[in-house]
């Protein structure tokens, strides 16, 4: 049992290992998520101000376009209080009535313009709420990450070497290929077996493979190739 012990604390240590560097992998994936969201947020603040800019343009062209046709009606009442004959004065009264018709589309169209524009704002301002919130959450995750990271790298330095000294309880003729399965398959390189049944692919071992494994011999799974213990009890 001495075999499957060792094996058993090395297949613990590899797994400890990958759980720290999944954790110190994690780490930055974490902010980088945040900071896509950030980035998102600022791309509608951006957006929202843009379109609050064009807004506010439109609103103010139509307001100048308001005020260049009251200054063309105050022109041609003047030509109307002077008309020389009915068929002018007709002209001229008909072409007031479509400017003032024209001018009073026009005011709607500005107080429509100055609602949207009231609207946009507070876009703004929801959307600049969200760019700081988004700002707080990645100053956040980066602090926790950078507070976990020291700790996770020294849990890591220590892990190396121990599971070096872990490998010791494989013979040298298996080292190689040990080494091939590490490569392949990380921490779960070993496998565990129950219930004479190897956990990695659920294959059930031989009668002969389960009095050598028993025995202390290093047994791979013919299926999966795992290296193979017995679990202690």
């Amino acid at each position: 049992m001495a075999v499957s012990n060792g094996l058993q604390f090395l297949h613990e240590l590899h797994l400890k290992l990958k759980a720290v560097e999944e954790e110190l992998e994690t780490g930055p994936r974490l902010i980088k998520a945040r900071e896509n969201v950030l980035a998102k947020r600022q791309a509608e603040f951006d957006q929202a101000k843009a379109k609050h800019t064009d807004q506010r343009k439109l609103a103010d062209q139509k307001s100048l376009q308001l005020k260049t046709n009251e200054a063309k009606l105050a022109d041609l009442n003047t030509k109307l209080n002077m008309a020389s004959t009915n068929r002018e004065f007709d002209i001229l009264k008909g072409q007031i009535a479509a400017d003032k018709m024209a001018n009073s589309v026009l005011e709607d169209e500005i107080l429509d313009c100055m609602e949207q524009v009231d609207k946009l704002k507070n876009k703004i301002t929801e959307a600049e709420k969200l760019v700081a919130d988004a700002k707080d959450d990645v100053r956040k995750i980066t602090e926790q990450v950078a507070s976990a990271r020291s700790g996770l790298k020294e849990r890591s330095e220590k892990l190396h070497p121990a599971v070096a000294e872990a490998e010791t309880v494989i013979p040298t003729d298996y080292i190689a290929t040990y080494r091939r399965l590490v490569q392949a398959h990380g921490a779960e390189a070993l496998s565990v077996v129950e219930n004479n049944v190897c956990t990695s692919c659920n294959v059930s071992l031989s009668p002969q493979q389960g009095v050598e494994l028993r025995s202390g011999k290093l047994i791979f799974c013919i299926s999966c190739g795992r290296l193979m213990y017995s679990a202690a009890k």
